[in-house]
């Protein structure tokens, strides 16, 4: 339960020194003489106090403080390195192997994508190249000698990209120009060693490019402003310099001019065309696409002896999408050495949305679902030989976008990690663990998966054993045995306990995790078959109105993603499958948010299946400590709820259930259809999905809906409905296992401070009642702040507003220009610092923000706490503090204090019990501190309180904004 407890202000002028600071906070005030500006006043609402003009200047001077206090004065430091990732990358540890069956991890693929007649086509465009005077194709590349190359394309009028690879011999120059007739807009190239452009009408050089070798330069084009980006190798070097001929509107072709002999390669251009919708304000396509290499067809692509040589070696997962590879299925192959087996299973994490599967030449499998893939293919692998595996996956285009999405609607289809286990035919299939409980000892339940497909039982036993593995390896700590006598064919479960003494619990600040060894013998004590996951022991409850883990009272704060990021070219292709760099980027955006959760979120549909269930993000948070509100692929955005993939949804969770991370289960966001329909409809759903998902996992809170307000229900109790009628909901609503929230946006959407003001919202206060379950605020605030829009030239984003742009209006009292940005910021993270604060106060569990990072809305999306180029804003910092185990602040959301306001400190605790000091510190426009406030010795009890302090009022304080800090140091 949050304790609160009222202490009696102490004063004194300095803090002991045996302190040590834990937390810093502030708050921005307006304090004024006027007696109307007494009592909780709004920013903008019924007690507004500030005028329209105040209110930017607030706004503006809470910008200053904020980004200083942050530490980021010019709000353009990014907030992850490729170096950090890279370290992250590899740090985290591989899941363990087994050491009887043989368990082969089938990486380094072969890929191609391919779609029917490209072959013909890819023909005819290599033969116009070739036509060309002075150039010729081969070995991959085009060589023009002595010569210019012009081609006609699609006009370039607003935004775009273009790339090439360019390398000359010695004495020779290349030169592309993009032009209109005879005007040229951009110019770049080489001259021997030197890089060439054009600008303002004279090419200028740099010694940057090592002509011998190939140079990849990429233009970033505006012809809005008539400036342009540089890159060489993937290096900026030039940053938004006005183009060639500034007259030039419009770019109808382009020319490559070759001194002596120049090589072409990978030409790209990729335009971008504004469009009059608001959610979609341009459109982009691929002007032209040429690698200068044919494109054979894959006749026989899954046979041994296939030639596929000019195929790509790939990673798994390995992702084939977007515009630039739209319509082609995606064919992968690999080459496999087996030994002896009696019983061989190929393990495809997901074949997305569907495909083939064929084993030496034999198809074994067509996978029409995104359902996890496992197949016995023991009778088509050869033993002691070479097998080849190939796989086929579908083309994917989506059918309902929902309103956040690319204009790309060719969403990415990729395999999933795959692997073949090679085994004794009497085989363990699956083992699923979770912790019963803790204490001295800890107690986990294992349901182990046993198959013999044969006639006869298989006499024997199963052990296992547990071992210390992250983040150190260590002997073995717990085993425990027990003899079985195995049915032939059918599936068998035994439910097997452990006891683990002095066990090292997983939490979000300690992430311990053990290797779990489960070994099946025959009767003479001979291993013949093993099973290795990596498990956390950990457990999760609500109760007295909180959600804890191991006992202990915990809150969920952090973020969730939607899969959109930049570039724009990549956005659709790599929605559902990241690639391992941007999960790493991503989770450690939350960690040094001091976040502990990311809500997954991911999707592109409006109201068909979507959703991810990619186990990598739950082994980088077992090991980082982060958990998840996980929505499995079964996962639906809005519509009917019965569209939801309930056959699925058990399946998705066995692949991910060993992972302490994962601590809920998300079926939908926000299903809106309910009431179209009687109540039946929400009783039914919330019946089917709560047995749906309890059927199959007991340990986890269940959140059927992250929107509980579009069900029928009326409160936590289900006994009204939401017209106030009586009613008795099912009791699946109110099981034990089932959790509450909501998406309750206080001062988003264009909302007036007084929402937040008279908050809770009436749903919200009913649950926050609920002595039996926890309340998060499943997607919060929903406020918006503009991008450091320097930042950002050259893209295509650029100065371009979204459809949120009226929410600033309503928010502010007028709307917030690009010049600015920074105020717009400031609204955001001011309003989020309140809002959080007092939801907290009230009660809260947790908070995931919509959402973590930019690119949504082609790039447009302001809500996001990062930019789409890794910039965080003001809010994220907001969130930052008011993520701190232990804060200060004032204990209400009055923006103006009147001459008899008082200011009532309050503490927000969260951990051990400790002793505090807190100094609250007045501070003027200058940062100069004008008064202060002590108190000494504050007693902080263990678990998640609220202490109150008692109220003072700063003295003779002039009329002005000022800020508050609040600075807390433990007494050691």
């Amino acid at each position: 339960m949050k304790t609160i407890i009222s202490i009696v202000i102490m004063c004194c002028s300095v803090l002991g020194v045996e302190a040590q600071n834990i937390s810093r906070s502030f708050e921005m005030r307006y304090f004024t003489n006027d007696s109307k500006a007494n009592g909780e006043t709004d920013f903008l609402g019924e007690t507004e106090w500030m005028t329209t003009d105040q209110r930017i200047d607030f706004l503006k001077e809470y910008a200053k403080v904020a980004s200083n206090f942050f530490d980021n004065p010019g709000l353009d430091k990014q907030i992850v390195t490729d170096a950090e990732i890279n370290d992250l990358l590899d740090k985290i540890k591989p899941q363990p192997l087994t050491s009887v069956r043989k368990t082969l991890r089938l990486d380094n693929w072969k890929a191609y994508g391919y779609r029917k007649g490209q072959d013909v086509e890819k023909q005819r465009s290599l033969q116009e190249w070739n036509s060309s005077n002075g150039s010729s194709v081969s070995d991959g590349a085009l060589m023009i000698e002595n010569s210019t190359i012009t081609r006609v394309i699609d006009s370039l009028s607003w935004r775009f990209n273009v790339e090439a690879s360019i390398k000359i011999e010695k004495g020779s120059s290349c030169r592309i120009d993009f032009l209109d007739r005879n005007n040229k807009a951009i110019v770049f190239g080489l001259n021997g060693n030197k890089l060439i452009y054009g600008s303002e009408n004279k090419i200028r050089e740099l010694e940057d490019a090592n002509s011998n070798e190939w140079v990849k330069l990429k233009i970033e084009g505006d012809l809005t402003q008539k400036r342009f980006n540089l890159y060489v190798n993937d290096q900026r070097i030039q940053y938004y310099i006005p183009v060639m001929d500034t007259s030039v509107d419009v770019i109808t072709q382009f020319s490559i001019e070759s001194k002596g002999t120049s090589f072409i390669d990978d030409l790209f251009i990729f335009n971008h065309t504004p469009t009059d919708q608001v959610r979609y304000p341009y459109v982009s396509e691929v002007v032209l696409d040429e690698n200068f290499q044919g494109k054979p067809n894959v006749a026989d692509w899954y046979n041994f002896d296939f030639d596929d040589k000019h195929w790509k070696t790939v990673k798994l997962p390995s992702v084939h999408g977007g515009l630039r590879e739209k319509e082609e299925a995606y064919f992968l192959r690999k080459k496999v050495e087996t030994g002896d087996f009696q019983r061989a299973v190929l393990k495809l994490e997901t074949l997305d949305p569907g495909g083939e599967v064929w084993v030496n030449g034999q198809v074994v499998g067509v996978v029409a679902d995104r359902h996890p893939v496992e197949l016995d293919i023991t009778r088509q692998l050869k033993k002691n030989s070479e097998n080849i595996i190939a796989v086929k996956v579908n083309p994917y285009k989506m059918n309902y976008p929902m309103v956040h999405s690319p204009t790309d609607h060719y969403i990415g289809w990729f395999l999933g990690r795959t692997t073949l286990e090679l085994s004794h035919r009497c085989k363990i299939t699956d083992v699923l663990v979770h912790t019963k409980e803790i204490g001295g000892k800890a107690t986990q339940v294992h349901r182990v998966n046993i198959h013999y497909p044969t006639r006869d039982y298989f006499e024997g036993s199963v052990e296992i054993n547990y071992y210390p593995w992250f983040p150190e390896e260590g002997d073995k700590v717990a085993t425990v045995s027990r003899k079985l006598s195995i049915p032939a064919r059918i599936q068998n479960e035994y439910t097997i306990e452990c006891e683990i003494p002095s066990p090292k619990l997983w939490s979000f600040d300690n992430p311990s995790l053990y290797k779990v060894e489960v070994i099946l013998r025959d009767t003479l004590g001979n291993a013949v078959d093993d099973f290795v996951t990596t498990t956390g022991i950990r457990t999760l409850e609500q109760k007295n109105s909180d959600f804890y883990v191991n006992n202990k009272p915990e809150m969920l704060n952090g973020a969730q993603i939607m899969g959109f990021r930049a570039p724009i070219e990549t956005t659709a292709k790599y929605n559902r499958c990241a690639p391992w760099e941007t999960v790493a980027e991503e989770l450690l955006m939350l960690k040094k948010m001091d976040a502990n959760l990311l809500r997954l979120h991911v999707h592109a549909e409006k109201d068909t299946v979507d959703g991810i269930n990619d186990p990598r993000f739950a082994e980088f948070g077992d090991q980082m400590g982060i958990m998840f509100i996980w929505q499995t692929a079964a996962f639906i955005r809005e519509g009917e709820a019965w569209n939801v993939d309930f056959d699925g949804f058990p399946k998705y969770i066995k692949q991910v259930y060993n992972h302490p991370s994962i601590v809920m289960w998300e079926a939908s966001n926000h299903p809106n259809k309910f009431h179209n329909h009687d109540i039946s409809a929400t009783h039914g759903y919330v019946e089917k999905i709560y047995h749906t998902i309890y059927s199959t996992d007991q340990s986890r809170i269940i959140s059927p809906t992250s929107a509980w307000n579009l069900t029928h229900y009326g409160n936590t109790e289900g006994t009204i409905d939401h017209k106030g009628n009586p009613i008795t909901a099912v009791p699946e609503y109110t099981a034990h296992r089932v959790t509450r929230g909501n998406q309750d946006a206080y001062t988003g959407y264009g909302k007036k401070w007084t929402e937040l003001r008279k908050a809770p919202y009436k749903w919200a206060a009913s649950c926050l009642k609920d002595s039996a379950r926890a309340y998060f605020n499943f997607e919060h605030e929903e406020s918006v702040g503009q991008p450091n829009w320097e930042l950002c030239k050259g893209k295509p984003w650029y100065l371009l507003q979204s459809y949120e742009y009226y929410y600033n209006a309503q928010s502010v009292g007028r709307h917030l220009t690009a010049d600015e940005w920074r105020e717009s910021q400031a609204w955001q993270a001011f309003s989020a610092w309140e809002s959080m604060k007092k939801q907290m106060l009230l009660g809260y569990d947790g908070f995931s923000w919509c959402c973590l990072r930019g690119g949504a809305n082609m790039g447009t999306y302001k809500k996001p706490l990062i930019d789409n180029l890794r910039h965080p804003k003001l809010a994220y910092y907001t969130n930052k503090m008011v993520f701190q185990r232990t804060w200060a602040g004032s204990d209400n959301v009055d923006v103006v204090y009147g001459p008899k306001d008082k200011i009532s400190p309050v503490i927000h605790h969260l951990g051990g019990a400790t002793k505090v000091n807190l100094s609250v510190l007045l501070k003027n426009r200058e940062d100069k501190t004008i008064d202060k406030r002590i108190y000494k010795d504050i007693e902080l009890e263990e678990g998640r309180t609220v202490k109150k302090l008692d109220s003072f009022r700063f003295k003779n304080v002039p009329e002005a904004i000022y800020t508050i800090e609040y600075e807390m140091n433990e007494i050691r």
